[in-house]
């Protein structure tokens, strides 16, 4: 993996209107850079094993405490099994919900909308635009500043926006690229998303499985400070980019007029 920092947002700005990458790029935003790129059902397995201590590892090979003699430490389809369990609850769960005449999903819709309320999925979410991995990114870390409410301290925490370039080389050895389609996710329409889907019982999160299979260089962090906060929140607001945008919903509503008294 590559990494890249910038301290001010017009720095980010810079680099993003220099990309002139041609074949397709997916964006990610997350609050802390040391969080690994995993999935909400990856994170489940990377706290097994003592890997909910603070000491552990996140990042392939875990410290090895999947194979501690050589061999998982869990019985075959156990994995599996314990995915795929999730759906098929939601499913079940589900029957009746979509209104009176629904359209029939395959696997990959139903994960789709299963992660859209919050169902543990293997699917990792990603964006075709960068100000939008940025300002998930951004928002989340001006929400924990403000949650003390006592007012703004910057600290020279960092967010991560990670790049990953998608070349013939990206998928495979488990690792799949989806786009599902589904009417009822106007959010993920709106937001431009796409997912990372790594199918592996030796890889928990993308990161470590692209550097040990020779992937590395398709995917680059970068590190924004805490100091471009507030312009990089102004100016995505200045071009349309908010709450009202990617949540197209009440709730996304008033997200946006929250956001009107803050930033």
């Amino acid at each position: 993996m590559k990494c890249v920092e910038f301290r001010k947002w017009n720095e980010f700005r810079g680099y993003i209107d220099e990309d002139r990458q041609v074949l397709p790029v997916y964006w990610r935003g997350q609050m802390k850079p040391s969080w690994p790129l995993a999935s909400k059902f990856e994170r489940t397995i990377l706290n097994l094993n003592g890997g909910w201590k603070k000491s552990a590892s996140k990042i392939y090979p875990y410290d090895g405490r999947y194979l501690p003699s050589g061999k998982l430490t869990w019985e075959k389809g156990f994995y599996h099994t314990t995915r795929d369990r999730y759906l098929g609850a939601f499913e079940r769960a589900a029957s009746g919900l979509r209104g009176s005449n629904p359209s029939g999903l395959t696997s990959d819709q139903w994960w789709a909308l299963g992660r859209h309320y919050e169902l543990v999925t293997p699917l990792l979410d990603w964006t075709e635009k960068p100000y939008i991995a940025a300002f998930f990114a951004l928002v989340e870390l001006y929400n924990q500043m403000n949650r003390t409410g006592r007012g703004m301290a910057f600290k020279g925490h960092e967010v991560a926006i990670y790049r990953l370039s998608h070349n013939e080389q990206l998928e495979g050895d488990g690792l799949r690229i989806l786009s599902p389609l589904v009417d009822e996710l106007g959010r993920m329409h709106a937001q431009r998303s796409v997912f990372t889907w790594l199918d592996s019982e030796r890889y928990f999160e993308l990161q470590g499985f692209l550097d040990d299979t020779g992937k590395g260089e398709l995917l680059t962090q970068i590190k924004i400070s805490d100091q471009a906060l507030l312009d990089g929140l102004r100016d995505l607001k200045s071009h349309g980019i908010d709450h009202r945008l990617l949540f197209p919903d009440l709730a996304g509503a008033a997200q946006f007029a929250n956001s009107n008294w803050d930033v």
